[in-house]
């Protein structure tokens, strides 16, 4: 159980620590030293002993480098075209605000310093990036035949400005696996939309009010 909570934080860092602004010259020798210093920030946002600190930096690298209006619509589907636009109003801002519930709800008790990450590969292209990169594993973590994960994910470009589209861990994507457990709820409300918007607004508040203290 401790294993599958630490790679759904890692998920979270590297979805923020792997985006990049598309002003600066697009080329593999600026995205990695891009990726150093915003990688840098983000394990000293997570070693920060206050907590408000702590997410008041990561929610800030969220909101700017994470595409979630283009992740709300994916995870939907074809179901995302029989939202009204009223009903689109509504679901996105429940979608951001699931995100962050999801990555606020993980335990951080382990030591920044023995994060390390090594970026593998950077393939640039027209409008998106692909990248690898391997994530050391803190001690506790380690086993005999891992102490490192790779990642491999998705940038593209939106606004101009480069956001985090996609990753995979273990060969599986973030976003189909999220797919997936909505395709799931829309099934169980019998494919009807304000019905499972209503299911998803209870589900985001509960997740919220696990949070409190």
């Amino acid at each position: 159980m401790e294993k599958k909570i630490f790679f759904k934080i890692i998920t979270f860092i590297v979805v923020s620590l792997f985006a990049f602004s598309a002003a600066a010259q697009m080329n593999e020798t600026k995205v990695r030293s891009f990726l150093d210093t915003t990688g840098e920030r983000l394990i000293g946002a997570l070693g920060m002993e206050d907590i408000d600190e702590r997410y008041a930096v990561l929610d800030e690298v969220f909101k700017n480098n994470v595409d979630t209006i283009y992740m709300g619509k994916y995870v939907l589907g074809q179901y995302y075209r029989l939202l009204s636009d009223a009903q689109k109003e509504r679901y996105h801002p429940l979608f951001n605000r699931y995100i962050k519930s999801l990555y606020k709800s993980y335990p951080i008790d382990f030591k920044t310093d023995e994060i390390g990450f090594e970026i593998l590969k950077v393939v640039v292209k027209d409008k998106f990036a692909d990248a690898t990169a391997s994530i050391r594993l803190p001690e506790k973590y380690r086993t005999e035949n891992m102490d490192r994960i790779k990642v491999e994910f998705v940038i593209h470009e939106k606004g101009g400005v480069f956001q985090v589209a996609d990753l995979k861990i273990a060969d599986v994507s973030m976003l189909i696996a999220l797919k997936n457990r909505f395709m799931q709820m829309i099934k169980d409300d019998e494919e009807e939309m304000e019905w499972f918007l209503e299911d998803f607004e209870d589900l985001v508040k509960s997740n919220e009010a696990n949070l409190e203290p």
